[in-house]
This record gives C-alpha cells, sequence and structure tokens, in this order.
C-alpha cells in the first residue's frame, strides 16, 4: 500500500506536466487563430484605407483637369449661380409679396436645384466653398 502511495505521490509532477502541456498546446493553438483572425482584419482595413486614398486621388485628379479648362472650371460657379438667383427670386416673391410669379422648377428639375445649393453650401459652409468653387 505505501508503495502504491509513493508511486502516486511521484507520478504527480508528471502527470501536472502532461496537464499543462496539454493546456499549453491548447492556450497555443488559441493564440495562432486569433492572430490569423487580426491579420485579416488588419488586412482588409488596409486594402479598404488604400482604396479610399487611390479613389480621392483619383477625384483630386479630375477635379484638377476640370479646373484646367475655361469651360468646365465655370460650370458648378455658373450653376450655383443660377440655383441661387432662382431661389433667392421664389423667396422674395413669396416673401414680399412683389407679383412677380417666379414659377417653381418642375418634377426632376427643382431636386437638382436644391442638389446643387445643397452641394455647395451645405457640406463644407459658404465661406471655404465660395474659395473653393472660385479657385484655379
Amino acid at each position: 500500500m505505501w508503495a502504491f502511495v509513493a508511486k502516486l505521490l511521484l507520478g504527480l509532477p508528471g502527470i501536472a506536466n502532461g496537464v499543462v502541456e496539454v493546456l499549453k498546446k491548447r492556450s497555443d493553438t488559441e493564440l495562432a487563430k486569433h492572430q490569423a483572425d487580426i491579420g485579416a482584419d488588419v488586412a482588409v482595413n488596409n486594402a479598404a484605407i488604400s482604396a479610399y486614398v487611390e479613389e480621392r486621388r483619383v477625384i483630386a485628379g479630375e477635379r484638377a483637369a476640370q479646373r484646367e479648362s475655361w469651360a468646365t472650371a465655370w460650370m458648378i460657379p455658373t450653376a450655383f449661380g443660377l440655383c441661387m438667383i432662382h431661389f433667392g427670386a421664389i423667396v422674395l416673391d413669396s416673401t414680399c409679396h412683389f407679383n412677380w410669379a417666379v414659377a417653381k422648377l418642375p418634377s426632376p428639375y427643382d431636386k437638382m436645384e436644391w442638389s446643387i445649393v445643397m452641394a455647395v453650401i451645405g457640406v463644407s459652409g459658404v465661406a471655404a466653398t465660395v474659395r473653393k468653387v472660385f479657385s484655379k
């Protein structure tokens, strides 16, 4: 009986080492899996950022090409000016009752006018937009 107890007590470190090794391998496997997941997330984020930067580079090149032409350089300011004149005439006519009878635009064009005004004023503010629109 004492021999069995002695074997059991002497065998405990070996059993404990085996359990610790199994737990280490399991932990290493989970760590490797999580590192692979993080690597994939980093790769996806890097690809998204690279695509965004490339998109911005293409847009900047397109805007620079549009500014070089005299016709395209004044398209946005002209459209914005006409929309503001029309919008201002409607507001003045309806507010001050001048009886100018300024007609509102038909259905698809009224949304286009509103989009032009909001794109120029609503997105980046008045001062920065005016500087950007009229910069060459």
